[in-house]
């Protein structure tokens, strides 16, 4: 029996709220398929910053219903030679540019498929170079609602072909866990790509060698002003300054290094 997909569709991208890039990507939605539910997830990461588009669409996604469809755009060179894709999972879609968007989602899942959309039967009749969104991921994901299914729409590729993000893996070595600063939050907390299941309380927490703290439980586990680094509600340890911007403070960005060392045994 083929897998259905929809009514819903969430939205990620870096467009913001201020023009209506958002809004003309949903009336194409809604044209074609009017019975769609669309919800954004977000539209304030930071621009281009692709990194920070696969954490939040990682974080987020595994909350939705089975047969979701998630349209994931960060998108700094929309309009080159790179392909646009359709990746399936075991219950769920993304569509998304092929640029390392969804190396985190795939990390969760070990059974994927991946198409590249090149059915133009199933685009906008008129294709913009520089809005891919509209004139063709969200066309492919409304059709896809009504019924179309993945290999109507692209024609399977090697999973393996797709483009990754470099320097994303989370590394252990006698015993210390390494990863990356993949994104800043609003309040300025970063978030990393090391997982809950890897941090170890009471572990010495360093930022780019700068000695932060030890691994604690929350915000208000350390008095205003002090750094705190803790398994935090997205699954992904958190480096925090309660009631502070770490970023500033610690003169951090998306890319900064991470490294956890083990307890003493004496702590």
């Amino acid at each position: 029996m083929m897998k259905t997909y929809g009514p819903l569709i969430t939205f990620t991208s870096d467009f913001g709220t201020n023009d209506g890039y958002t809004g003309s990507v949903k009336g194409v939605i809604h044209n074609i398929f009017p019975q769609a539910q669309i919800v954004d997830i977000c539209h304030q990461i930071e621009p281009w910053n692709v990194a920070s588009g696969a954490w939040i669409i990682a974080s987020a996604y595994k909350y939705f219903p089975k047969g979701t469809i998630h349209i994931v755009v960060v998108d700094p060179q929309v309009g080159s030679s790179q392909k646009r894709i359709l990746v399936q999972g075991e219950s769920e879609l993304f569509i998304a540019p092929d640029n390392g968007i969804l190396s985190l989602v795939m990390k969760e899942q070990a059974s994927w498929k991946a198409y590249e959309l090149n059915k133009k039967e199933y685009w906008l009749p008129y294709v913009s170079n520089t809005f891919h969104t509209r004139d063709i991921f969200a066309p492919v994901a409304a059709h896809i609602a009504a019924g179309a299914s993945p290999s109507e729409v692209g024609t399977e590729i090697a999973v393996q072909s797709l483009h990754y993000l470099e320097n994303q893996e989370v590394c252990t070595t006698g015993g210390i866990v390494s990863g990356r600063v993949v994104h800043v939050d609003r309040f300025g907390n970063l978030i990393t790509n090391i997982p809950n299941d890897k941090v170890k309380p009471k572990s010495s927490c360093f930022l780019d060698d700068l000695k932060v703290g030890s691994v604690n439980n929350t915000y208000s586990s350390v008095t205003e002003g002090m750094a705190v680094a803790f398994p935090a509600s997205h699954g992904f340890l958190e480096i925090a300054i309660h009631q502070g911007r770490a970023n500033e403070i610690l003169k951090a960005k998306v890319g900064s290094q991470v490294a956890l060392e083990p307890p003493q045994k004496d702590q």
